[in-house]
C-alpha cells in the first residue's frame, strides 16, 4: 500500500512538472515591441510611435472604453486603453499602407509610424462596406463577446498594413486572415496586463 501511494505521488509529480515545463517553454503570442513610455500629452499633439498600430508611448489623458466601433479612433486614446490592460483588435478591409518617409530611409526595424489624419479619418474607404468586411467584423465581434467584452476594443484602421492587428501593451500580432484561436491566445496572454491597473 505504501509503495502504491509513493508510486502515484511520483507519477503525479512527473505529470505536473512536465506540464509546467511545456507551458513555460511556449513562445508567447505576438512580437514584443520596445516600450516608449507612457507620458500624457495634450489632445492633438503629434506623437511618433515605433509600430503600426502602436503598443506604447505618449498618449492622451482619456481612453477609449470597451466596444465594437465602426469608425477609427485616434492613437492617443487607444494607447491609453492599452496602458489600462486593454487588447485592441484593429482591422483594415482596404489594406492600404500609409507610412512616413523615415520607414523607407531606416528600414522596418527602426521605422517610425505617425498617427496622421489619414489614420483616423472618419470617412472609411468603400471596401469597409463590403460583404467580406462585414463578415470580418462579425467574426471579431464574436470573439469580443466570447471573451466577455471587458477591456476589449474592435476598431477599423485604414492605414494598417495587414487585415488584422492585435495590440496589447508592448505586444503586437498581425494576421492576414481571421484566426480565432490565435486571437483568443493573444487575448488570454495579455488582457489586463498593462502597466496601469484600473477598475475598468
Amino acid at each position: 500500500m505504501k509503495w502504491s501511494i509513493v508510486g502515484i505521488s511520483a507519477a503525479l509529480l512527473i505529470i505536473v512538472l512536465t506540464w509546467f515545463f511545456v507551458e513555460s517553454s511556449k513562445t508567447p503570442p505576438g512580437n514584443k515591441i520596445a516600450d516608449l513610455g507612457r507620458q500624457h500629452v495634450p489632445i492633438g499633439e503629434k506623437v511618433d510611435y515605433n509600430s503600426n498600430p502602436p503598443t506604447s508611448g505618449s498618449h492622451y489623458a482619456d481612453w477609449i472604453r470597451s466596444g465594437v466601433y465602426s469608425e477609427p479612433k485616434e492613437d492617443g486614446f487607444l494607447v491609453h486603453s492599452l496602458e489600462h490592460g486593454y487588447v485592441i483588435m484593429s482591422y483594415n478591409c482596404g489594406r492600404k499602407l500609409t507610412l512616413i518617409p523615415e520607414v523607407f530611409a531606416h528600414g522596418l526595424d527602426e521605422s517610425v509610424f505617425e498617427a496622421t489624419e489619414s489614420a483616423t479619418a472618419s470617412a472609411l474607404p468603400n471596401t469597409f462596406n463590403s460583404e467580406d468586411c462585414h463578415k470580418l467584423v462579425d467574426q471579431l465581434t464574436s470573439v469580443f463577446e466570447k471573451k466577455g467584452k471587458l477591456r476589449l476594443i474592435v476598431v477599423p484602421r485604414p492605414n494598417l498594413d495587414s487585415k488584422i492587428a492585435l495590440t496589447a501593451w508592448n505586444y503586437l500580432d498581425k494576421l492576414d486572415d481571421f484566426d480565432e484561436q490565435r486571437i483568443i491566445n493573444f487575448i488570454d496572454a495579455y488582457l489586463n496586463q498593462g502597466p496601469e491597473k484600473t477598475m475598468e
